[in-house]
């Protein structure tokens, strides 16, 4: 069970709680309840408070999908302004690195900072890949898990793989 955020979802936590063992008793003490789940879904909805418990926790799930749906708006605006500053940077940079060339200095002392032209540093530029002898190529491997699910499901044996029932999940749609 998750971790609960704060004090009012550890109230509902113990909601849960107190509700299963509500609904154990109740299936315990009529057994025909398992087989009929019209019946059961009646019953539970008259004899306990899972539909208010749920209600409870639909609120909480809806008002931290917004949070996250909000959070997310945010941070793109926030990758977005930091890309924006990112370019800003590198043009003023490149206005200085412009400035002292013509100027032909190499170093310039300002109150703030130093400002100073380093020599380039040498790298590797690839101009053909495909002329590059096989030992200067890294091979990337990894499981094609499409092609290992349909030889599973075709009923087919594959070494190291098996097909893996997910656990069950919940879904919410707006009635």
């Amino acid at each position: 069970m998750p971790k609960p955020a704060n004090d009012n979802t550890r109230f509902l936590v113990a909601d849960v709680a107190n509700l299963e063992a509500e609904i154990d008793a109740l299936l315990g003490a009529f057994p025909d309840l398992q087989e009929d789940e019209t019946l059961r879904a009646d019953m539970l909805e008259g004899e306990t408070s899972l539909q208010a418990v749920l209600t409870r926790l639909l609120g909480h799930e809806r008002e931290a999908a917004s949070m996250v749906t909000a959070i997310k708006k945010r941070a793109d605006e926030l990758d977005a302004r930091k890309k924006r500053q990112e370019r800003r940077q590198a043009a003023m940079r490149a206005l200085m690195l412009r400035l002292m060339k013509a100027a032909n200095l190499p170093k310039v002392p300002l109150t703030e900072a130093t400002v100073s032209i380093t020599k380039g540093r040498d790298s590797v530029e690839v101009l053909d890949e495909a002329a590059l002898p096989a030992r200067f190529l890294k091979v990337m491997k990894s499981p094609d898990k499409t092609l290992i699910g349909e030889a599973l499901r075709a009923g087919k044996k594959v070494k190291g793989a098996a097909i893996k029932t997910g656990d069950d999940t919940l879904t919410v749609r707006a009635a």
